[in-house]
């Protein structure tokens, strides 16, 4: 059966590679590519914020040079949020079955460009056939991605990745040592927010929220990732500050439990778009949150954040910032609120010390 399943992979890819198999494009001349092509097509919020601090390396290195990116259609909010990117190509995966026409045109446009480079921004601990298809069908003559012990041919550059509790954005950044990139990821930024900011500082008062003013996002798209809400409730209940509960779809079950486990009670933000939810962080002195996607935006707009990390280890995805606190804390032993409860007046005492968002 194993065999049989070797054959059929072996097939899947021949297939694959035949389709768009002309190169479109000469080598990059001697002082760099001119055209480049960043893929990723996954949706997840926080893949694509952090994605900036690539883009930022791409951009410090080639500054006259076309980028173009290859992302999900799905999730236009933060694409069109990021910098650097000369050409924005939008594709949903689900188009190869339900709009070929549509896939094939989206192809076409981009091997119009002629792009000397393309970057497979998979995630690296597995291969990701859709992402190095794509990054082939480019007609780019260079493509790099990462080696995870599959190599069908898609990539002429496979890069070896770090140990598996690397920082993420320095695995990252592996994919562009081919270029000659050898550096420090760029600081994770975001203009998510900034137009909406005043809009959700004017809310903040209104709901009289006072200073410091603590979000709390006791969710996460994964339930193994998430700090038992009863932690959080004894951690806010601690915290003399204007507390505010965030929360995303399907989470309206745990911000009850919060509400009901903390005295004094707090204030409840209402549904928001991504836009909105980053013009809302901009206006918090402290950020407490599981490890999930707002954590990455929390981090981005510079709002002091301590995130707890319950499964997987901080040192991958936790930020190495002055202004935020990745604890590594399961959820196994009350011990884990003092330790974040020590974090979070860290964080706030800083704030008050350099006269910054605290008042």
């Amino acid at each position: 059966m194993r065999r049989i399943e070797r054959i059929d992979r072996r097939l899947m890819f021949k297939t694959a590679q035949w389709l768009y198999s002309s190169r479109v494009a000469q080598a990059p001349p001697a002082g760099g590519p001119e055209r480049v092509l960043v893929v990723r097509v996954d949706e997840r919020v926080g893949n694509l914020i952090t994605l900036q601090s690539l883009l930022d390396a791409l951009r410090r290195k080639l500054p006259d040079a076309h980028l173009g990116l290859l992302a999900s259609i799905r999730a236009g909010q933060v694409t069109r949020s990021l910098s650097g990117i000369d050409r924005f190509f939008g594709l949903d995966k689900r188009w190869f079955f339900s709009r070929p026409l549509a896939w094939r045109r989206m192809i076409r446009d981009i091997r119009k460009v002629g792009y000397q480079v393309a970057v497979d921004a998979s995630a690296w601990p597995e291969f990701s056939f859709t992402h190095a298809a794509l990054t082939y069908y480019s007609g780019a003559p260079i493509r790099i991605g990462t080696d995870r012990g599959v190599d069908p041919g898609f990539h002429t550059h496979l890069v070896s990745p770090g140990s598996p509790g690397e920082y993420e954005l320095k695995q990252r950044m592996r994919l562009l040592e081919p270029l000659g990139i050898r550096r420090e990821p760029p600081a994770v930024r975001t203009s998510l927010g900034e137009a909406r900011a005043t809009k959700w500082s004017r809310w903040l008062d209104e709901s009289g929220v006072r200073r410091p003013r603590i979000g709390i996002w006791a969710g996460a798209r994964k339930h193994y990732t998430r700090w038992p809400t009863s932690f959080y409730a004894r951690l806010v209940g601690r915290l003399d500050a204007g507390r505010v509960a965030l929360w995303g779809p399907g989470e309206e079950k745990l911000q009850d439990e919060l509400m009901a486990g903390v005295s004094g009670g707090l204030a409840v933000a209402p549904r928001t778009d991504l836009d909105d939810l980053a013009g809302l962080l901009r206006g918090l002195d402290l950020v407490i949150c599981n490890d999930t996607g707002p954590m990455h935006l929390s981090v981005a707009v510079k709002t002091p954040t301590v995130c707890l990390f319950t499964s997987q280890k901080s040192s991958r995805w936790g930020h190495p910032y002055a202004h935020v606190r990745n604890l590594d804390a399961p959820g196994l032993d009350l011990q884990e609120v003092d330790r974040a409860f020590e974090a979070c007046m860290e964080l706030l005492g800083a704030l008050t010390d350099e006269g910054a968002r605290v008042t």
